[in-house]
């Protein structure tokens, strides 16, 4: 065999059998497989999970080289579903973290999907859970017993920008939580290092209340809830609802395409599951 060239064996990462073998001039193979290395093989895409040897200077000297490959599986675009039928298009900016800070890690799909807003830009609010209904309605698959088990088209919303018009205060709405509450700190996205400068993160039980300040000032007051076990919390509900009043806030579900006005923040807390009935 020549000296210019190597003799390469391929193998399925999935059954270990031989399924090629080649004998290909140096210049054609990478000075390394220890990155990620894919190649095109009987019309399939392949990536390399595993190179003997591994270096060009290795498998020139001794001419042989064997590949261990995995098939790449395409989807076509029509079978990729999301999970969710709408996501805030905005996402706050991380910075590095202080030394020692708290953060409460959540995924980046989770960002605003249950907030509070000002009563007055409830028009802004129709018009985006229209269009959340349109991705239920047009968008949607479900299984035979007609429950949503992903979306083709998912609505991207631009609005509220600012979702809280008029001034709440985060230290009155804290000052208002039950003596467990529990300071979690700033917020940071899963994959990413770092935190939300201006975040705030505080859990009640099964409630977590988050989003950014302008100095007192709420700029964003979102809420996460994690069905279970839940107990009642009357003072949580009793602080939400009291804040709501004043501020005349309402919540909005947006992947339930729910608006909730003060009087059924106790109904709608029970009905996720994250609170429990007295």
């Amino acid at each position: 065999m020549s000296k210019n060239l190597v003799r390469v064996a391929f193998l399925d990462a999935e059954t270990g059998v031989q399924i090629g073998r080649s004998e290909l001039p140096i210049e054609q193979l990478p000075g390394s497989f220890q990155s990620a290395t894919t190649l095109e093989l009987a019309g399939d895409t392949w990536s390399v999970e595993r190179a003997e040897p591994p270096t060009a200077a290795q498998f020139t000297a001794t001419g042989v080289l064997t590949l261990t490959l995995r098939r790449i599986q395409t989807v076509p675009p029509g079978d990729i579903l999301y999970s969710l039928p709408t996501l805030c298009a905005a996402l706050p900016m991380v910075a590095p973290a202080p030394a020692g800070a708290d953060r409460l890690e959540l995924h980046e799909d989770d960002w605003r999907q249950v907030e509070l807003v000002s009563a007055d830009l409830v028009d802004e609010v129709q018009a985006e859970l229209r269009a959340v209904r349109r991705s239920f309605e047009q968008h949607a698959r479900r299984d035979e017993q007609g429950r949503v088990y992903g979306f083709r088209n998912l609505h991207v919303r631009s609005n509220p920008v600012n979702p809280l018009s008029r001034p709440v205060s985060r230290s009155r709405l804290l000052g208002r939580l039950p003596a467990g509450a529990r300071n979690r700190g700033g917020i940071g996205f899963r994959g990413q290092r770092g935190i939300v400068p201006s975040s705030f993160a505080v859990n009640v039980g099964r409630v977590l209340l988050y989003g950014l300040t302008d100095g007192d000032a709420l700029a964003v007051l979102a809420v996460r809830t994690e069905p279970g076990a839940a107990e009642p919390q009357p003072e949580l509900v009793a602080a939400l609802e009291s804040v709501m009043r004043e501020a005349d806030l309402l919540l909005v579900d947006w992947c339930r395409v729910a608006l909730v006005g003060p009087a059924s923040i106790d109904d709608y807390l029970v009905t996720t599951g994250a609170v429990g009935r007295d």
